[in-house]
């Protein structure tokens, strides 16, 4: 079956993108608000998840917390989900909240939002609705299923998190700073495994055959064709050093350079002993360029490199690189049998195919537990405060009009 692309997952860095994923892991760890955007991702689905979940037990959905409402609530039911209502005021506090945290405090700048995004009130508050409904029923289905998430998944998605850190101090720091305990956080990731466990169970990952490899590659050749897999040794060097601090840095690897090209050590033990990045224990190993991303000093160089062939001395704003470009891969017109695919390029392939399959066979699954389920939405109330005159709007968002 045809593959849609999700290969690269590029990562900024200090400099652009990093050269290596040792690399990001460091600059997310130096980098706070990096940090507090990767909880938000997190927790955000997890959050909604638990909050649902305790809604549900109480068998109406109209738990919504808001603080500093300067609006009317008019009380009803905007929907139920199998019997279980959800509550107008629960869809009009999420409304709202979005509406201020999205900056659209004037009816007009709401409108004009709406407008340029294809949705009116109505529509807005029937998808809404829609994520509350199908949030719930993704609960209903961990029950189902009888999916449990026990201490030890806990205490490995903790250390998990710490592990992005440079200590677990600094990892509660994020979380403090994003209004988050760790006792919360993990409240928060337990719904989320227990959805995560679901979609294993109802959507289990399965390896690709070779045919699917092949065909993959073949409507994605011109992205993959030409890739190259390499190693590095880096001395590093901050970007800001004076000249003296990098002229010791660059003659450091002409020294380590001049030891491989002599035969004196190999390059895979050179970086081992030399290397200041954390691929250093591979042997300097960073994977495939079509895999991840690298800075534009280092991409430049490798791209120049055949198989086998050591670089220079190669300047980025991390310091100083020697590169040996160790696979490549090139087909003239099309992939015909799956030796011609570098059996690491070849696992790497297989893992996105897998995890592909198994997210659009999980959501088919959803879609149709959603369809079979009775959900009835009752018409939206006049006087709900996010609804407004969308008589003069604009094609386009008028950022000047959000207050």
């Amino acid at each position: 079956m045809a593959m849609k692309k999700n290969h690269n997952q590029k990562h900024e860095g200090a400099g652009g993108k990093t050269p290596t994923k040792g690399d990001f892991k460091r600059e997310s760890k130096k980098a706070l608000g990096k940090g507090a955007k990767y909880v938000l991702v997190a927790i955000g689905v997890a959050a909604m998840l638990l909050s649902v979940t305790a809604m549900a037990c109480s068998g109406i959905l109209s738990q919504f917390q808001s603080s500093g409402e300067d609006y009317t609530l008019t009380g009803g039911v905007a929907a139920t989900v199998n019997g279980v209502n959800i509550t107008e005021d629960t869809i009009t506090k999420q409304i709202m909240s979005t509406r201020s945290s999205m900056g659209y405090g004037s009816d007009q700048g709401w409108a004009d939002y709406l407008a340029s995004s294809g949705m009116t009130p109505e529509s807005y508050r029937e998808n809404v609705i829609n994520q509350y409904a199908r949030q719930y029923l993704v609960t209903e289905a961990i029950k189902e299923y009888d999916i449990t998430v026990t201490q030890d998944d806990l205490d490995k998605a903790w250390e998990d998190f710490v592990a992005n850190y440079d200590s677990e101090d600094a990892a509660l720091e994020t979380l403090t700073n994003v209004g988050y305990t760790k006792d919360t956080y993990l409240q928060s990731m337990e719904s989320s495994l227990a959805q995560q466990k679901l979609r294993d169970k109802v959507a289990p990952e399965q390896d690709p055959t070779d045919d699917e490899i092949i065909e993959y590659v073949n409507d994605n050749i011109d992205t993959y064709n030409d890739a190259r897999r390499s190693s590095h040794i880096l001395i590093k060097v901050a970007s800001d050093a004076d000249d003296a601090t990098k002229e010791e840095a660059r003659q450091k690897a002409q020294e380590v350079l001049d030891k491989i090209n002599n035969g004196e050590i190999s390059f895979e033990d050179a970086a081992k002993e030399y290397s200041e990045d954390s691929s250093a224990s591979d042997g300097g190993d960073v994977g495939w360029d079509k895999m991840t991303s690298f800075v534009t000093e280092y991409q430049d160089a490798l791209s120049a490199l055949s198989k086998d062939q050591v670089s220079g001395i190669v300047e980025s704003s991390y310091g100083f690189h020697i590169i040996k470009c160790t696979d490549y891969f090139h087909v003239d017109g099309e992939v015909t049998s799956i030796d011609q695919i570098p059996e690491d390029l070849r696992t790497s392939l297989s893992d996105n195919i897998k995890s592909t399959n198994a997210n659009n066979d999980y959501n088919t699954w959803l879609n149709d537990y959603v369809d079979a389920a009775d959900i009835q939405i009752n018409p939206m109330p006049s006087d709900v405060p996010y609804n407004v005159d969308m008589s003069g709007t604009t094609s386009s968002t008028d950022e000047g009009s959000a207050q």
